[in-house]
């Protein structure tokens, strides 16, 4: 009789712990239509969300904030999504990048060859209408507070990785990434590509992992930190993958509704 009660005892105790319980959020997506979604729950296992907020034309999230760009104007967002700070553009097709703190924001207006930077108080734009890039940029990453790194995929397929400064746009270097073919992402020290029916994160130093995924017209944004959004416009699905240097994990994303603007700005 007394173990009993010191068992129902116990589980009192652990009641208002479970209820403290929170789903973890993985981050941010945009889908196809631009609206934006919240995705939460544990690999395998996920919850999607809408988020009341305007379509968006692109978008990149880490687990410090945002940078999206709607109707041809980039928005760095906070963590709550308020606005820290806004560029005009025009352009309808920009590439970010936000994979860690707010310096991490990076555009790329493809149609005017110019590079926008949050430099931690306002943007500041650099042409690199002089450097021949001489293929498609794919993806952008940060290196260092003074120093942009571009994936550049050519017309043959080959991939280089082009170095500029954050200070003239001036070329710093430009190197072929050996073994990179087809449309490649910047995630952390890796760079992720499709090869055959194989997704791959290569660190470019002898270390690589695949993984089974029969989708060769995917396109990538960060959703958070260590997370990123997958889309196949051909398959018509979403997944999430976890790249760290110790996971390499890919879950299946469930379908995300659709609100219209006035459903938004109902909310």
């Amino acid at each position: 009789m007394k173990s009993m009660s010191i068992l129902f005892l116990l589980l009192l105790l652990t009641l208002p712990l479970a209820a403290q319980m929170t789903v973890p959020k993985l981050g941010t997506v945009r889908s196809a239509d631009g609206a934006l979604h919240s995705v939460q729950g544990l690999p395998n296992n996920l919850i999607v969300s809408d988020i009341p907020f305007d379509p968006t034309d692109a978008a990149s999230f880490s687990d410090k904030g945002g940078l999206v760009s709607h109707q041809g104007v980039l928005s760095l967002l906070g963590t709550d999504l308020a606005v820290i700070g806004e560029y005009p553009t025009a352009e309808k097709a920009p590439l970010l990048n936000m994979d860690s703190d707010q310096n991490s924001a990076l555009a790329w207006l493809p149609s005017s060859q110019t590079l926008v930077r949050w430099d931690g108080q306002q943007f500041a734009a650099f042409s690199l209408a002089g450097i021949d890039l001489e293929g498609k940029v794919t993806s952008l990453q940060a290196v260092s507070a003074k120093q942009v790194r571009l994936l550049v995929t050519h017309a043959d397929g080959t991939v280089d990785g082009i170095t500029v400064s954050t200070r003239n746009g001036n070329l710093v270097s430009s190197e072929p990434l050996i073994g990179v073919r087809g449309y490649a992402f910047s995630q952390s020290f890796f760079v992720v590509y499709v090869e055959g029916k194989e997704l791959v994160a290569d660190n470019l130093r002898g270390y690589r992992r695949t993984l089974a995924l029969p989708a060769a017209d995917l396109v990538m944004e960060h959703m958070s930190t260590n997370y990123i959004h997958l889309y196949s416009a051909s398959l018509k699905q979403d997944w999430v993958l976890h790249l760290t240097q110790a996971d390499f994990e890919i879950s299946l994303l469930p379908a995300m509704s659709t609100l219209t603007t006035a459903s938004r700005e109902a909310k």
